[in-house]
């Protein structure tokens, strides 16, 4: 046998075992704070959207709809960002982003504090969505790429809690701090929180590359050299016979000496990364992913992830009645009482629910999770529509929290899971901004239909609207067990 063979299967034989099924960890110092960082800009975006139209009705005596347009200018700021955060963080680097949107954040929060003109006000909101989608998608992005690709439901469930805590924290606060020490403490408390975000955003550490991308190559290159150094040993057999023996010999030891999941065998390495996107489930699907895939819109949309993207942003525009329009309702019904904590039960639900859902997603997949999530949506709005005691309500409020908080998590890992490093922040910018589009049509559209329908129709409505959702995701999810 040649030296080199000898030396080589030598080493492919005296290779140590690695400790077998070991799993990744979840909780590192950059998944806690980004998490954190999350919670921070969430609870002061939540601060403000709740007192802005009053703020602007009280302090500038503003005509209602300049006073409501000070509220939803942040959401199209917010719509802008998306288009382009991805190629920012293409060009700059994640954390560059990250750590200039945290800034942002910090000092248009402080600008709140001038007074400035109604015109100026609604200028800074839009700035201030802008930075705000810009840090959202940036911190998501490196999330997403850190958490382990065996529990990106999990991971990203938990990184979701900090927008639920952001959305019961800061409404409450932002209500509180307005109503017993005026807007300016408001103000203040609100620039003291996100401050918080920029120290998160520093000491961030994100990995260059994912192990995903370099471990098949890697592993296919040690597998044929042990092939060969293997092969040349069997001096009676043909070339043919030598090789076939040399990989059983290969896929044996590979078995016995390494850890689950971390080096495949020949027969069973994984697609190449192009080949581990989703494939379309649809005719329909398939020409609107080849036509975005092969046009400008690449830079700024990513294909695989606009099926899952429009289902909850189709959702989301069913929720985004909840938002503008269950106060007036439940006051008119006499359930103010059961209103005013609505979104802490809301938060509650989706606090509770989503770690279990998350695991639940990563074990067995996202038709037996999001499929009854889907259905706690359409009774929760079906409940709503037909509210006649707190307790109705606050049913409702909790099946709600269920469904929004399970498709909003799991939809955005069905998303990443089968998105590679390098487009993950094209992906979280696709995905959020359907999200966007969703809340920020919805109030414009469902106000043109509530003085014709009324509220209870209204709501009946959304559960139909929840209804088209689910229909749209088995379609959506139809090939699910064809990704990696």
């Amino acid at each position: 046998m040649p030296p080199a063979a000898t030396s080589a299967a030598s080493r492919a034989a005296a290779s140590p075992a690695k400790p077998a099924g070991k799993p990744q960890p979840l909780w590192t110092r950059s998944f806690v704070f980004g998490t954190l960082l999350n919670f921070f800009i969430a609870a002061n975006y939540f601060m403000l959207m709740v007192v802005m139209t009053a703020y602007a009705l009280d302090v500038y005596q503003a005509p209602a709809s300049a006073a409501a347009f000070c509220a939803s200018a942040f959401i199209v700021g917010t719509l802008f960002s998306r288009f382009s955060s991805a190629p920012l963080m293409e060009r700059f680097g994640r954390t560059r982003v990250l750590v200039v949107g945290a800034l942002l954040e910090v000092a248009l929060t402080v600008l709140y504090l001038m007074n400035e003109p109604i015109g100026a006000l609604i200028g800074v909101r839009l700035a201030h969505g802008f930075s705000y989608g810009m840090c959202s998608t940036a911190v998501a992005t490196v999330i997403t790429s850190i958490v382990p690709a065996e529990r990106k439901g999990e991971g990203i469930g938990y990184f979701m809690l900090s927008i639920t805590l952001g959305s019961a924290v800061g409404p409450f606060t932002g209500i509180f701090l307005s109503n017993n020490f005026g807007y300016e403490a408001l103000f203040v408390v609100a620039s003291a929180i996100v401050a918080l975000s920029v120290p998160c955003a520093l000491v961030l550490c994100i990995p260059r590359k994912t192990g995903a991308k370099a471990s098949p190559r890697k592993a296919d290159l040690a597998a044929e050299a042990a092939q060969d150094a293997l092969a040349a040993d069997v001096v009676q057999a043909s070339d043919e016979r030598k090789r076939e023996d040399a990989a059983a010999g290969f896929a044996e030891a590979e078995a016995e000496a390494a850890p689950a999941g971390s080096v495949e065998t020949a027969a069973e390495a994984p697609a190449p990364a192009h080949d581990s996107a989703r494939v379309p489930s649809t005719r329909l699907e398939e020409r609107i992913a080849d036509k975005v895939e092969h046009s400008w819109l690449s830079r700024f949309v990513e294909a695989g992830v606009l099926p899952i993207s429009i289902v909850c942003g189709l959702l989301f525009f069913g929720y985004s009645s909840l938002l503008t329009f269950l106060t007036p309702y439940a006051t008119e019904l006499g359930l103010a009482r059961a209103a005013s904590v609505f979104f802490v039960a809301y938060a509650l639900a989706m606090f509770l629910t989503r770690p279990f859902t998350g695991r639940a997603f990563d074990r067995v997949g996202p038709h037996p999770v999001m499929v009854p999530a889907f259905a706690s949506f359409i009774v929760g709005m079906v409940l709503v529509a037909f509210a006649s005691n707190d307790w109705l309500l606050l049913g409702a409020a909790l099946l709600l929290g269920f469904g929004v908080g399970t498709v909003q998590s799991c939809g955005l890992a069905m998303a990443v899971r089968v998105t590679p490093d390098e487009r993950l922040s094209v992906a979280n910018a696709t995905f959020y901004m359907m999200l966007d589009v969703g809340v920020g049509i919805g109030p414009v559209l469902l106000g043109l239909a509530v003085p014709l329908v009324g509220y209870q129709a209204l709501y009946l409505g959304m559960a139909l609207v929840g209804a088209c959702s689910l229909a749209l995701f088995l379609v959506v999810a139809r090939t699910e067990k064809g990704v990696r």
